[in-house]
């Protein structure tokens, strides 16, 4: 049986910054993905990024649309796109190119596996206000509805919806 709970691994090697995801990560690690993304954007000396999702068999879209959207802010600031390891073959692989998401990635099968006892595992101790978390789970959405129009028309309904709650905040 998989294991249900989610874990989310971060580090740097020189100038790698090193994202490992286990488990089944769904909104509850927002706080989690997105201090990784600014740990890693603050960093000036960060050239490449390696997300390694070798044991992760579940995202929902709110993660999928935050990672879009570092994998985007990286490319824009960077040579070259962040690297993506252990999607062939996975769970995530049909929804991945279902979605245009390894547009946003050098997917690779070739680089080593990241062994956890190298990395700093998060917790949840992080919190955001109401406001806070639906503006990330808005942009998320918004990011994958900008990657392709099959995803504009899935995500439509997800976005009006958080845009009215929004505007009740």
């Amino acid at each position: 049986m998989r294991n249900q709970e989610e874990h989310v691994f971060i580090g740097k090697y020189e100038t790698t910054f090193i994202f490992k995801a286990e488990g089944r990560l769904t909104q509850k690690s927002l706080w989690n993905v997105h201090t990784s993304i600014q740990k890693c954007m603050e960093d000036s000396t960060i050239t490449d990024v390696l997300i390694d999702i070798t044991h992760c068999f579940y995202m929902d879209s709110t993660i999928l649309g935050v990672l879009a959207r570092w994998a985007i802010s990286f490319a824009r600031t960077h040579s070259s796109p962040p690297f993506l390891v252990g999607l062939e073959g996975s769970p995530l692989e049909s929804i991945f190119r279902r979605m245009s998401l390894t547009t946003l990635f050098r997917v690779s099968e070739n680089v080593g596996v990241v062994e956890k006892s190298a990395l700093s595992q998060l917790s949840f101790s992080g919190q955001y206000s109401t406001k806070e978390y639906a503006e990330h789970v808005l942009s998320a959405h918004e990011t994958l509805a900008e990657l392709s129009p099959d995803n504009a028309k899935e995500f439509a309904a997800v976005i009006q919806c958080l845009k009215a709650d929004l505007k009740e905040k």
